[in-house]
């Protein structure tokens, strides 16, 4: 049995999108054991299974720090992985890395294509898709010898408890009526469509096509927003503060839809198998970070219409130029152009 050693921190959408590709490579080599080197909150995206470990890392605790960080290696040593592949390239995982390194453990590591990200938002090089941060990743298994190919049906298996069962029977849904999950939110402002518009959507999702709508997010701030919109409406409900993490997941699955920004709930959603509307305004798809096996159920407005787009990578806005845009980019998304993406999913 061949021992990796994967390495990813964050952040959310990523670890997300890692989780679909080591499902293939256990897949695809049985004879291989991976253990996943993250943060413990990321430990449910995975499926568990003999030949898959998850390795938690205190980094705002015990591993904390240089110190924390040789202490981690020496904890990790002792498993005697035949090679580590960092799938994140920053400073704690080139640490991590160094060490083994230096031990003589064979180690792989990403090529995240900054630059070439960089260029194209800039206008530097034509606009095209660049590699999918799901082939970066296997790319790295690829140099250490593990070579394959995305499989479309690597989902998060997960199946729904007695707690999350009882909150959609609280629903208490009319005959046929879908469940539509909303968030709103993202980790950058610029990425957010914006409340009028998310009360327009949940408007015309309740009243005109008699759905139920399941609000998601995180956080005070957030919970009190959400709070204040659900009382405006019949058939609305925010779960903030109601679920643990893995149980979000499985409300996720008793979705008809999720509704997202550009955002960590996409790719969550995308994991467990659910149809995504995903809205995109300063970033683009075209960046490698499309929703997996969702990317049929994107809404953007089209390059030629704003040939500003994308201004931003991951959604952090530098320039008053740049903030127009992203303005801009959201703005002409309207109403109706999402709606005819859910409409899409409904009659799938």
């Amino acid at each position: 049995m061949t021992k990796l050693l994967v390495i990813r921190f964050s952040a959310m959408g990523d670890v997300a999108l890692s989780a679909p590709v080591i499902h293939t490579i256990i897949d695809a080599y049985p004879n291989l054991e991976i253990t996943f080197l993250s943060r413990a909150f990321f430990k449910p995206l995975f499926n568990q299974n003999g030949n898959f470990k998850f390795k938690s890392a205190d980094l705002n605790g015990e591993h904390k720090g240089l110190a924390g960080l040789r202490k981690l290696y020496r904890e990790l040593k002792k498993e005697e992985f035949d090679a580590v592949l960092d799938l994140h390239e920053v400073l704690r995982t080139k640490v991590i890395r160094s060490f083994f390194k230096l031990s003589g453990t064979p180690v792989y590591t990403i090529n995240k294509g900054r630059k070439e990200k960089q260029e194209l938002i800039k206008g530097k090089i034509p606009f095209k898709e660049l590699e999918h941060t799901q082939q970066r990743f296997l790319n790295v298994f690829a140099k250490a010898g593990y070579s394959t190919n995305l499989k479309k049906d690597a989902f998060l298996k997960i199946s729904i408890n007695e707690t999350v069962s009882d909150l959609i029977s609280s629903f208490k849904l009319k005959e046929n009526q879908k469940i539509i999950g909303i968030a709103p939110f993202a980790a950058h402002e610029s990425k957010e469509l914006g409340i009028d518009k998310i009360k327009s959507i949940i408007e015309t999702l309740t009243a005109k096509e008699n759905h139920f709508v399941v609000l998601f997010g995180g956080g005070e701030k957030e919970q009190l927003e959400l709070e204040k919109i659900v009382n405006e409406f019949d058939c609305c409900k925010s779960i903030v503060g109601l679920l643990k993490f893995k149980e979000e997941l499985m409300l996720m699955t008793a979705l008809d839809c999720m509704i997202a920004m550009d955002s960590g709930n996409m790719h969550l959603a995308s994991l467990v198998g659910t149809k995504v509307v995903s809205i995109w305004g300063p970033t683009h798809p075209f960046l490698g970070f499309s929703p997996y096996q969702n990317k049929g159920n994107m809404v953007q407005v089209p390059i030629d219409d704003l040939p500003c787009r994308p201004c931003s990578v991951y959604g952090k806005i530098k320039t008053n130029e740049d903030i127009k845009c992203a303005e801009q980019s959201m703005e002409k998304i309207s109403v109706e152009m999402i709606m005819s993406k859910i409409k899409i999913n409904k009659n799938e």
